[in-house]
């Protein structure tokens, strides 16, 4: 038996590579349409010229998902993918990142700790290389009214390689769902300002510098997401962040906005419906019925609203990679009738927000 066990996946490279060609493409069809268009806000409007590396730190508000939102907002960038998304065939088609390898998960899975690259050692290279890389300091992810503690492997690597002389960029990404579990959810990404990193003092220790560096990055990062004082205000921060993206403005900044001075339950938001949304939303729902259902049903197995978008987005695209071919050899026998239910359907996507979500698009 070789020194990898036969239960581990193929070995991945430790850092300083692109992407798989097929992961960016992939994400964009899979979020397109799912989500529809992804909004980017924030300091993306004003880019500061590049001067290295960029370490991207996000929020993680919609499992596995929030991955394909920050490749929305930085195409190309690599992250740190748990292993637990590695292993099965069909999630390493779908996902590529460097593999973190938890104790737990050596434990569970019989992993040989040579396997894989140490994450810090495998994001410094990526860096060195002039890559970005995306992080989810909390570590998981969960649908709550603050973020989960924020761990230190963000702050690690940025101590590492500024103490190398690394010219390094971190950029605080908030990732702001409307409905993390709904399909054609609004979804916006609130790029910050590149967080302005400590200097080493004099005598300063590795540790107590990388406890100021992550201080700086937690700060930067509760700046743009989610951190309201208790569900309360969570909840009267999302209605009045609903309301005033009705009206028109980023439901991102909105919610910043009304995080910072809290207001008491705004009225329900109005949306003008046309009357043919219905015959539209019924040629989508016809159209798409066996993806829709798949992904219904797969959604009900997952375990939290946070994991809910993953596991309907698998199950529908393992039906829709039989369905979609049935589709275009129907549309060829039948070219008209099928078209024109493609038309309808086309238009049913886009107004679905508008008819199924209630006054809440």
């Amino acid at each position: 038996m070789s020194a990898r066990s036969r239960t581990d996946p193929a070995p991945m490279p430790a850092g300083g590579r692109p992407l798989r060609w097929w992961i960016p493409l992939l994400a964009w069809l899979l979020r397109g349409f799912y989500f529809g268009r992804i909004r980017i806000v924030g300091a993306h409007r004003q880019p500061v010229p590049r001067r290295g590396g960029r370490l991207i730190v996000s929020s993680h508000r919609n499992g596995a998902i929030d991955g394909y939102t920050v490749l929305r907002a930085f195409p190309g960038v690599q992250g740190l993918v748990s292993i637990q998304l590695l292993r099965h065939p069909l999630l390493r088609w779908m996902f590529d990142g460097i593999a973190v390898v938890r104790d737990k998960d050596r434990e569970r899975y019989g992993i040989h700790r040579a396997a894989f690259a140490h994450p810090v050692d495998a994001g410094c290279a990526q860096l060195r290389a002039g890559g970005d890389l995306a992080i989810f300091p909390e570590g998981s992810s969960e649908w709550g009214w603050r973020p989960l503690p924020y761990q230190r492997g963000a702050a690690r690597i940025a101590r590492t390689l500024l103490d190398e002389g690394v010219a390094l960029e971190v950029v605080p990404l908030g990732l702001h769902y409307q409905a993390p579990d709904r399909f054609r959810s609004r979804v916006e990404a609130l790029v910050g300002v590149p967080v302005t990193l400590p200097a080493r003092d004099a005598d300063e220790s590795d540790r107590d510098w990388e406890r100021r560096i992550h201080q700086a990055i937690a700060t930067a990062l509760d700046a743009v997401s989610v951190n309201c004082p208790n569900p309360e205000v969570f909840a009267a921060t999302e209605a009045w962040a609903t309301v005033r993206a009705a009206a028109g403005e980023s439901y991102a900044l909105a919610f910043i906005d009304a995080q910072q001075h809290p207001q008491t339950q705004p009225p329900r938001p109005r949306t003008r419906s046309w009357p043919w949304d219905w015959l539209v939303v019924a040629a989508f729902m016809l159209l798409a019925a066996p993806v829709l259902l798949a992904g219904r049903f797969a959604g009900s197995k997952a375990d939290a609203r946070n994991t809910v978008s993953f596991f309907r987005i698998v199950g529908g695209l393992l039906v829709a990679m039989v369905w979609l071919p049935c589709l275009l050899l129907m549309t060829g026998f039948w070219p008209w009738p099928l078209l024109a239910l493609w038309s309808l359907a086309a238009l049913g996507w886009w107004r679905w927000p508008h008819v199924m979500h209630r006054g809440n698009p």
